[in-house]
């Protein structure tokens, strides 16, 4: 079974980005996330070795829902940076893990995690032995991130609520609801947008191509639901 590498800046971005996605993806291939902090300053006010036990005890909880295994990459919360040991080292996981594919945060983010993480894969993608392409994923959107423009939707319809089950999980980063709250006005209307429920939302680093065959199927299927005035 093919392995796919998200390496992400906290816990709770993948679960909050791209979890509908992995569970779609669920027995089809090995999702293996790259946590690059423990999210130590998430939570104002409290001891940041605390906090980065709580939320790496969270991830677990939510990679497990997702069907995911976590590597934790030791960096602390608000003080990422795109250096040469840390692009080495997912580098050399990457040659491990040979994945067919990485999936990262989008680079122009307000988050200057967010964007130093989006530099690291580009940088760890391209120097190892298992390059692979990369494809982007958006944090907040208009909170944090501006100029996403989706190549790919993914209906995550069918697991909603599953995604939300893992949001949950974050109960540090989800006071009264409001982190799943958000995710589903963010997957409603990435929704609208792809004609669908919920959704969530990718940018590939090129355009993809598609054989005859599947863009008959594409335009068919679109057809059929074509709305009607």
């Amino acid at each position: 079974m093919d392995t796919i590498a998200i390496l992400a800046a906290h816990p709770d971005d993948v679960a909050c980005c791209m979890g509908g996605t992995l569970l779609l993806l669920e027995g089809q291939v090995r999702p293996h996330v790259l946590c690059t902090t423990k999210g130590e300053r998430g939570c104002p006010g409290r001891a940041m070795d605390e906090i980065a036990a709580i939320r790496e005890k969270e991830e677990r909880a939510a990679c497990d829902v997702l069907g995911a295994d976590v590597t934790f990459l030791g960096r602390i919360d608000g003080e990422v940076h795109a250096d040469r040991e840390i692009c080495d080292r997912v580098a050399a996981l990457l040659d491990d893990l040979k994945p067919v594919a990485l999936l990262t945060l989008w680079p122009v983010d307000r988050h200057p995690d967010h964007s130093a993480v989006s530099e690291i894969a580009r940088k760890a993608a391209g120097v190892g032995e298992a390059r692979c392409p990369i494809l982007y994923f958006e944090a907040a959107l208009s909170s944090q991130v501006s100029q996403f423009r989706p190549d790919v939707y993914v209906d995550v319809t069918a697991v909603q609520e599953r995604k939300l089950q893992a949001i949950r999980c974050h109960a540090c980063q989800n006071p009264g609801d409001k982190l799943a709250d958000f995710t589903v006005r963010q997957s409603t209307f990435r929704g609208w947008e792809c004609g669908c429920e919920y959704a969530e939302a990718f940018k590939t680093t090129r355009p993809i191509k598609m054989p005859p065959a599947a863009l008959l199927a594409h335009l068919t299927e679109t057809k059929q639901k074509y709305p009607k005035f």
